[in-house]
């Protein structure tokens, strides 16, 4: 399994990224995990061609996570070689208010085979077997653990709080993808984790190695980087940077 950073901005696009947004690739399979705004551009970068795309999967409504939806379904659509359809995962809420966006006369179906997904389901997607678990957001998000038919895992925590269990929902992860908005110093709302609160996740977890993405984008991801690999005991922290891939 091979993971590339398309984008991994929190909240919206900085100077040096996109929004949150990540290439997952195993054998045949290419799965669009995220779709923040300004992602499309880095999923070309890294594949070429946007039709190698098999299955979208979204965790979660808010923009920086969902939409380049709209601008995928427009080179889906309007093709040179006739419209193209493609499998899309997501919460409901996700699906209802993306679709919402288009002038009325369009149907998302034609270009989206929508495939609501929730907490607990399973699906497989070429020799991928993914799995969700609700995370602690104001909106309806879903984390995603990923785990390919070598018996690697990829878990990917999108959006939360401490209010998740995170930690047995990534327990064993080859490599975990988290959520590392504030600074233990710079702190919001109680709806994302601090770099720090990552890597204490990920040492409960087990995990081999730890990625931050979504950080905020005013703050030193240096900074970032320091207060994670302070807490991070023996695990490998590493920022998720743009264009960079990762074997898990």
């Amino acid at each position: 399994m091979r993971l590339t950073i398309l984008g991994s901005s929190g909240g919206y696009a900085g100077p040096q990224s996109s929004c949150s947004g990540y290439l997952v690739e195993h054998a045949a399979t290419r799965l669009w995990l995220d779709a923040g705004n300004g992602t499309f551009g880095g999923l070309q970068r890294a594949i070429g061609d946007f039709r190698q795309v098999d299955t979208i999967v979204l965790s979660h409504v808010h923009a920086d996570h969902c939409s380049d939806l709209l601008t995928y379904y427009v080179a889906l659509r309007y093709d040179d070689n006739g419209p193209l359809r493609r499998r899309l995962y997501c919460p409901q809420e996700t699906w209802d208010r993306v679709a919402g966006f288009l002038q009325a006369g369009e149907d998302f179906r034609q270009t989206f085979d929508f495939q609501p997904i929730d907490a607990g389901d399973t699906v497989e997607v070429g020799g991928l077997r993914l799995s969700f678990l609700r995370m602690d957001h104001p909106v309806h998000t879903l984390g995603v653990r990923l785990e390919d038919d070598e018996q690697k895992v990829l878990t990917y925590s999108a959006d939360t709080y401490l209010g998740a269990d995170l930690t047995s929902f990534a327990r064993g992860s080859d490599l975990l993808l988290c959520e590392a908005t504030y600074q233990e110093e710079a702190q919001g709302g109680p709806v994302h984790l601090t770099a720090r609160q990552a890597a204490e996740t990920a040492v409960r977890a087990g995990a081999g190695r730890l990625l931050l993405t979504h950080l905020w984008p005013t703050l030193d991801p240096e900074r970032s980087l320091e207060e994670a690999r302070a807490a991070a005991g023996e695990i490998e922290v590493r920022l998720a940077l743009p264009g960079e891939a990762h074997e898990v």
